[in-house]
């Protein structure tokens, strides 16, 4: 937790809210992850020289209300970034009520900060998600550079977004888009690996279905995540949909 309020490039939010899902069992039993996406951007951005923070709502166990709080107060960033992944392929959908309510909280407590929205759902459905939720971009492929230019673009006071991939955004009050961009091909040199400084590594526990004989010895716990993508075309599937296409890469 930081003690002052401080200007930052990017804030990397992973929203959730632990105690609408799981109530008064969230505190002890729930598993919490590490945000491994939100944690490869951020070494990504700060590779290309940004400034950045995460904020784990789920493992800090604060309400979508609770986390607008705690950036409001403790940062002033140029951009705001929620990653709406979940653990699992599917799940990006049910995170967005809370990464929803989030946004609609940060633009209350600060009307003119800036945040874009990314992950599967987003992806999936990039004009809708721009027209229902309180956010000024979306990012309709896997993100990284989306994100380092649309910050670049908002720390250089640019008029125009045109010219960054895979962009949603208005121009004029009307939705717009740009063509997307390239995956990334060589994730050992853009990526390389989990800003777990940046991370309460000591808030994480493993679900319990992984130590049934050590349900106590649960902590401390990461994940780790050796490919990107999936090369199968499964058409019930959303997985690909950040990658535009089957996507398999080490």
């Amino acid at each position: 937790m930081v003690l002052e309020s401080r200007k930052i490039d990017v804030i990397l939010v992973n929203p959730g809210s632990r105690q609408a899902v799981y109530q008064e069992l969230g505190d002890e039993f729930s598993a919490s992850e590490p945000p491994s996406l939100a944690g490869l951007f951020a070494n990504y951005l700060r590779q290309k020289g940004l400034t950045v923070a995460i904020v784990d709502a789920p493992a800090h166990n604060l309400s979508p209300d609770g986390a607008a709080s705690f950036i409001a107060k403790n940062y002033q960033p140029t951009l705001i970034v929620m990653v709406v992944y979940g653990f699992q392929p599917s799940a990006s959908t049910q995170n967005m009520p809370a990464a929803g309510e989030t946004c609609r909280a940060l633009k209350q407590l600060i009307p003119d900060c800036r945040i874009l929205m990314t992950g599967t759902h987003p992806a999936a459905l990039p004009g809708r998600t721009l027209d229902e939720e309180a956010v000024d971009f979306v990012c309709d492929r896997e993100g990284p550079e989306t994100i380092l230019q649309t910050a670049l673009a908002l720390k250089a006071g640019a008029a125009s977004f045109s010219g960054i991939p895979s962009l949603w955004y208005r121009a004029g009050g009307t939705p717009a888009s740009n063509p997307p961009g390239d995956l990334m091909d060589d994730l050992d040199g853009e990526m390389p690996g989990v800003a777990w400084d940046l991370l309460p590594m000591d808030k994480y526990r493993a679900h319990n279905w992984h130590c049934f004989e050590h349900i106590f010895d649960r902590m401390p716990y990461a994940s780790m995540h050796t490919t990107l993508g999936c090369p199968y075309k499964c058409t019930f599937c959303c997985i690909n949909a950040p990658f535009g296409k089957p996507s398999y890469r080490m």
